[in-house]
């Protein structure tokens, strides 16, 4: 059983491409915007182009997962966004921009789900905490990073190459398809829907471990729509730090430090840099604390709960005046640690309905999470600009987009302690 650690590079590696994918308009922002004219509420809509296929296709991935595996599911998913990466950078307009957004929203979607249902099958309660947390935190940090860090660098380089025959964003965008559709192969190569010997290790446990609950009575327990809920508040939170802090930053480095453009542009990738350490660091270590918890009676859901806590203080801190880059590092690596414990839901809804429907809970839960990170994502450029109109401050109109991260962490934790409560009153059958 120890093929396990490879199915989890492989995730960590499907996963990764699925974030590289999310955010890559993200590292180019500002090339992007000066091509094809876009102010911020556009770049939000850009994003949120992404998220609503995305948030659709949860559940149709999940249960395609529970049925035939995970292993062609991801792998053909990860060249899928590849190839429209690739067509994203013909885009000469908005509308085309978007279209080509929505397809990738539909294939990423394979990068969450049914990875989440996959590792179910390989990992047994004791480590399905860690493998989250491992697959998530790093494939996710890879992804974010690659995105924050090295596209804008790759941009830079092609836009100072005249004699390439794409010199600016789009060529870079070419070379990053190029990358995620050799992971898409190597995926495929790597990943086994579940051990030999059958459904999985998870096929030992008692209960709804082994067989899965009835979908009815899934649907209609309230901790899945609570568990819902704490995920649309978590992912409300999720889906604006990494589309705003980068940007942020480099405002903050240019207007209030000093900093030449290319030079606020690469600092403020450095910032969202600290956020995705936290991201890598903190999901493992998260998780495996996790494990050790359930050990003793603490359900996953309490602990997610305390990670959003700390994440709504984390985004009061940020909407008000940051004395200094040190500062701004230091709330960027807290964030990064506290707001990424959801990945421990994976865990708790295969604990709760069973292996067999690991894929579909999850799917549900996720649906209605990542459509209310949609949602907000469209908004919170309009939230910004009517923060800045009031004001006169170019700044300020960062501030309504971290109220509302601090809101939505704030609903996310009293979901989560409301579910905490009642897993504990009902435990699995």
């Amino acid at each position: 059983m120890r093929y396990r650690w490879v199915v989890l590079a492989g995730c960590v590696l499907a996963y990764a491409t699925s974030h590289l994918a999310r955010w890559s308009y993200t590292g180019f922002a500002v090339y992007i915007s000066a091509d094809l004219h876009l102010d911020k509420a556009a770049l939000g809509l850009l994003g949120a182009a992404f998220f609503y296929p995305y948030a659709l296709a949860q559940v149709p991935w999940g249960r395609l997962t529970d049925r035939i595996g995970g292993r062609y599911v991801i792998s053909l998913g990860v060249v899928g966004v590849a190839a429209l990466l690739g067509l994203f950078a013909t885009a000469r307009t908005l509308g085309e921009a978007v279209g080509w957004r929505v397809g990738i929203g539909v294939l990423a979607a394979c990068g969450f789900v049914p990875i989440a249902g996959l590792l179910a099958r390989w990992f047994e309660p004791p480590e399905r905490g860690v493998a989250n947390g491992v697959y998530y935190g790093l494939g996710g940090g890879l992804g974010e990073g690659a995105a924050f860090l090295l596209l804008p660098v790759i941009g830079i380089y092609f836009l100072n190459r005249s004699d390439l025959a794409t010199p600016d964003w789009r060529g870079a965008m070419i070379v990053m398809a190029v990358c995620i559709g050799a992971i898409g192969i190597l995926c495929c190569l790597l990943l086994r829907s579940a051990p030999e010997a059958g459904l999985g290790l998870a096929a030992s446990d008692p209960g709804p471990q082994a067989s899965g609950v009835d979908r009815r009575d899934m649907l209609r327990d309230p901790i899945l729509w609570l568990l819902g809920l704490y995920f649309a508040a978590g992912i409300v939170a999720l889906r604006l730090i990494p589309g705003w802090l980068p940007m942020y930053a480099a405002d903050l480095y240019r207007l209030q430090w000093g900093y030449g453009q290319e030079a606020a542009l690469t600092a403020g990738g450095m910032i969202g840099g600290l956020y995705v350490l936290g991201h890598v660091a903190g999901s493992p270590i998260v998780g495996r604390l996790s494990d050790r918890l359930l050990g003793h009676g603490v359900n996953r859901v309490a602990v997610a709960a305390i990670g959003l806590v700390v994440s709504m203080l984390g985004f009061g801190l940020l909407a008000g005046p940051i004395p200094s880059p040190w500062a701004l590092g230091g709330l960027a690596l807290l964030i990064g640690v506290a707001l990424h414990a959801f990945p421990l839901i994976n865990a708790a809804a295969a604990e709760r309905w069973g292996v067999r429907r690991a894929g579909e809970s999850l799917g549900w839960i996720n649906m209605v999470g990542q459509l209310a990170g949609a949602v907000s994502l469209s908004l919170s450029g309009y939230v910004g600009m009517s923060f800045a109109s009031r004001s006169g401050d170019p700044l300020a109109e960062y501030a309504g987009i971290w109220y509302l991260g601090a809101a939505s962490c704030a609903v996310g934790a009293l979901a989560g302690w409301v579910a905490h409560r009642r897993v504990q009153a009902r435990p699995p059958c």
